[in-house]
């Protein structure tokens, strides 16, 4: 049924409410906008009231939060307690004939208390001598730059200066030379894997590409190429080493340019220096330069400007790679850096002794040891419980740099023993593993709150029992790291 529209004689309460209606809205909105205010005032003359301040409650202060559960005083170790809980594990046949270990307060420096008598045969656990020396002398912040000069012997002065000219290149190709400067992880390429590497990696193509740049800028397209390894002197493998070493892959000829750590993909190279060159020169040409010649070791020259640089990581980093995976060719880098900045021969024998200077200085004894190399891997280091707790002790600057138990670097598959749970998360300690050699060096927290520093070494360890002995040493750690050991 269709509406109809309401008569007229009905329709004045529609229009009286929509009046009402209109009313009200209009004066709400007046009331809202002030327009009220300016319309009641005489003659418009007044002011528009202000509106009143919010008011703000105080706030109130924040309440002293209590600690949830109170960070235990720290007690100091019991030599008896220790004693009790560690030595009779010290007698395991697994461990072999010739056993050791020694541990200490850290929150007073104090040896507390040792078993074995002599000197051991470290392995890698070495490698911290050499990482608390390079921290130490070199500052953890230092970096290693690889470089590439230009000859400019011989050129012609600038009418303006007696220096030699920087300017437009002299005729023929420019004379480049690569200088090694010790990086111990300058890599071939900047791929992926590279850029997310830890310790950071510079890379031989970004040196490459640097130097086409500027050369290129300057309108050189022609250049010969020599190299420079000669910052470290002395034989690129030690004596004392296994000859297996380099035969047999195990390690690199030492050198002050290389890039991979003196690999060529799966393969070891010879000549670290020279395939490092070669590769650059190849780099070189895929940027559009023409290299005329064969690379050749020419030495620095006599007058030189450097047109392109990259850096390394941090000494830091460097040590913490060293450390966490027992990095040979790093390690053996890392001592002749410390030679340098302590005035001896970049060698192994100069930084050996570069080392027994910069940690006897520290406070290490160093009667009885003989060492002969920064890695390790000789058989013939000699080491004393002594001096390697000392350097434990001292190193508080390296235990973030430590393996962790069960999570990281050599101690990622260990401690999966039953028993060894104590040990997980809590341990950090570095590794040292030769044939019949197993050693710990490092710091735990006993189970009453107390860190301490522990050194574990045993070196006549029968071939057959080399598992039962790295469990051993994990029993050992974990038992230190359960131990209510405190006095009181």
């Amino acid at each position: 049924m269709p509406l109809r529209a309401p008569e007229h004689g009905r329709a004045w309460p529609y229009l009286l409410l929509a009046v009402v209606l209109l009313l009200t809205g209009g004066g709400v909105a007046a009331y809202s906008t002030g327009a009220l205010d300016r319309w009641v005032c005489d003659g418009g003359t007044c002011e528009p009231a202000e509106p009143a301040a919010a008011a703000v409650p105080d706030t109130p202060d924040a309440p002293a939060l209590a600690p949830v559960l109170a960070a235990p005083a720290s007690r100091p170790l019991d030599a008896a307690k220790v004693q009790q809980a560690i030595a009779p594990l010290l007698g395991r046949p697994a461990l072999g004939r010739h056993v050791g270990f020694a541990v200490s307060d850290l929150t007073t420096g104090e040896q507390v208390w040792s078993s074995g008598t002599g000197t051991f045969v470290p392995a890698s656990t070495l490698k911290l001598f050499t990482s608390l020396a390079a921290m130490e002398t070199l500052g953890p912040e230092h970096r290693f730059r690889t470089t590439v000069v230009r000859d400019t012997t011989g050129e012609e002065p600038s009418a303006t200066d007696a220096a030699p000219t920087t300017g437009a290149p002299a005729p023929g190709p420019a004379r480049l030379v690569l200088v090694g400067g010790g990086d111990p992880y300058l890599a071939k390429t900047s791929d992926a894997d590279a850029r997310a590497a830890y310790p950071k990696q510079s890379s031989l193509a970004q040196l490459a590409r640097k130097t086409a740049a500027t050369l290129k800028a300057e309108g050189v397209t022609e250049v010969s190429l020599g190299y420079d390894a000669s910052l470290f002197t002395g034989p690129a493998a030690n004596p004392t080493w296994e000859p297996t070493y380099i035969s047999g892959e195990v390690t690199s000829p030492v050198s002050a340019l290389w890039i991979d750590q003196g690999t060529d993909g799966d393969d070891r190279v010879k000549d670290p220096a020279r395939h490092a060159a070669a590769t650059f020169a190849a780099q070189l040409r895929a940027r559009g330069l023409t290299v005329t010649g064969g690379v050749t070791s020419t030495g620095r020259p006599v007058e030189s400007e450097e047109i392109a640089a990259v850096s390394s990581g941090t000494v830091a980093q460097i040590a913490q790679s060293v450390i966490e995976h027992s990095d040979n060719q790093a390690a053996e880098v890392l001592l002749r850096h410390v030679a340098i900045a302590e005035k001896q021969p970049a060698s192994f024998e100069g930084g050996t002794i570069a080392v027994r200077d910069v940690l006897t200085g520290l406070g290490v004894g160093w009667d009885g040891n003989r060492v002969y190399d920064g890695s390790g891997l000789s058989r013939a280091n000699r080491v004393t419980l002594a001096s390697m707790l000392q350097v434990v002790t001292i190193a508080s600057e390296l235990f973030d740099r430590y393996p962790v138990a069960g999570f990281n670097g050599s101690l990622t598959t260990r401690f999966v023993a039953d028993g060894t749970e104590p040990a997980l998360g809590v341990v950090r300690a570095k590794t040292g593993t030769l044939t019949g050699v197993h050693s710990y060096a490092g710091t735990t927290v006993t189970r009453d709150g107390t860190p301490v520093g522990f050194v574990i070494f045993t070196d006549r360890v029968p071939e057959r029992r080399t598992l039962d002995a790295r469990a051993m040493l994990d029993r050992i750690a974990a038992r230190l790291s359960a131990c209510s050991c405190a006095t009181g």
